[in-house]
């Protein structure tokens, strides 16, 4: 693969600009491509996989995780992704074996009562309505980023090289946009080939930023990817014009980045965290708003998946889509549902479980997509 485009604007890119030509984007085009969806700390159940497959695969750290010549992910999968792209497994398994001891998800002081067990039941009421109202006047969030930037300056150097190519998306609230942050080996900087900026334009939209993430704003960035709504605050960012962006959940717009992916590689291996679901109950209305949510999340995941495979199918049967080349996609996910994906952070044995289930989903390997069984 050449490397990634940067698509810093649609201003940018011309509108009369030529579309791609699909014979010769295969000369920019990588073979594999993984995909890490997003799901809180069930991510641990990717990092399991992805442990496994290294093992399995006598792949040392600070080598390439084979076959894979780019790794894609939102969210949680961002993170992880971020230690298959620079080749730390050992460091990821670690990371995870100890995440519930470093209490990255922390309440903001004022609300602490929520959450506490030796709390009065009057505080917690307290502090609920304290929260409600504040949401509709200036509070943003629940939780501190701050722990959480903490855990990335102790896990994830900026200097470490990568080996992989890495792409993450997060939602940039400022231009109601998706957008897509990258980072390359050194050997792979100012080898951008136009032609595949323009394939970009075509899958992911003329409006659609994808732009390098440097040491400055990489963990800010990162966290953009795994700022859910109203969990946590919104990060600032600089955009593309120099001005100041605030950014969200990478998920908002791609759950797991297979639209990117299938635009650079043939073959897309995704490392999904839902198993297939059975009725939900809404209990209250913060029930409602999150399986709102997440219903979202799951439409636009299983919408790209299926328009990739029906896209190949057309191209096989000596259709001209003329834009992008035909992929295979497949799959790994739970059998059965995982723990909570926000309270099992703080709980080892639970992160250690889902890890576990993990490694044994990778001895099965993946599943080839078929849009008539496959269903979150």
């Amino acid at each position: 693969m050449g490397a990634l485009a940067a698509v810093p604007s649609a201003a940018a890119a011309t509108a009369t600009a030529a579309e791609p030509d699909p014979a010769a984007l295969l000369q920019s085009t990588v073979s594999d491509a993984l995909v890490l969806s997003g799901g809180g700390a069930r991510g641990a159940f990717q990092a399991g996989i992805i442990c496994a497959l290294a093992e399995r695969g006598h792949i040392a750290d600070g080598e390439p995780l084979r076959p894979y010549g780019l790794v894609c992910g939102s969210s949680i999968g961002a993170l992880n992704a971020w230690f298959v792209s620079t080749g730390q497994y050992t460091a990821l398994r670690r990371a995870w074996s100890t995440l519930a001891g470093e209490h990255i998800v922390a309440l903001k002081r004022k609300y602490a009562a929520i959450l506490a067990p030796d709390a009065f039941a009057g505080d917690k009421l307290y502090e609920y309505m304290h929260f409600a109202l504040a949401i509709t006047r200036h509070e943003q969030a629940l939780a501190q980023s701050a722990p959480i930037l903490a855990w990335m300056g102790e896990h994830m150097d900026p200097r470490t090289p990568v080996v992989t190519p890495m792409v993450w998306a997060a939602t940039n609230m400022t231009t109601q946009s998706g957008e897509y942050f990258y980072r390359l080996p050194a050997d792979m900087i100012g080898q951008i080939p136009s032609d595949l900026a323009r394939a970009l334009r075509v899958s992911l939209g003329a409006t659609t930023v994808v732009r390098p993430a440097g040491d400055d704003i990489l963990h800010r960035a990162l966290l953009a990817s795994a700022a859910v709504p109203v969990a946590l605050d919104p990060v600032v960012l600089p955009m593309v014009d120099g001005s100041d962006g605030i950014y969200i959940d990478g998920s908002i717009v791609s759950n797991a980045a297979v639209s990117i992916a299938r635009t650079i590689a043939r073959n897309v291996d995704v490392i999904l965290v839902d198993a297939q679901s059975g009725r939900a109950e809404y209990p209250n209305a913060l029930a409602v708003a999150y399986g709102a949510y997440r219903t979202m999340q799951r439409d636009i995941l299983e919408t790209a998946m299926r328009d990739i495979y029906f896209q190949t199918l057309h191209e096989r049967s000596g259709g001209a889509m003329g834009d992008l080349p035909p992929s295979r996609i497949h799959y790994i996910r739970p059998a059965t549902p995982l723990a909570p994906d926000l309270n099992a952070f703080s709980e080892q044995s639970v992160i250690d479980a889902m890890f576990a289930r993990g490694e044994q989903a990778a001895q099965s390997g993946f599943s080839p997509y078929d849009w008539q069984t496959f269903h979150l």
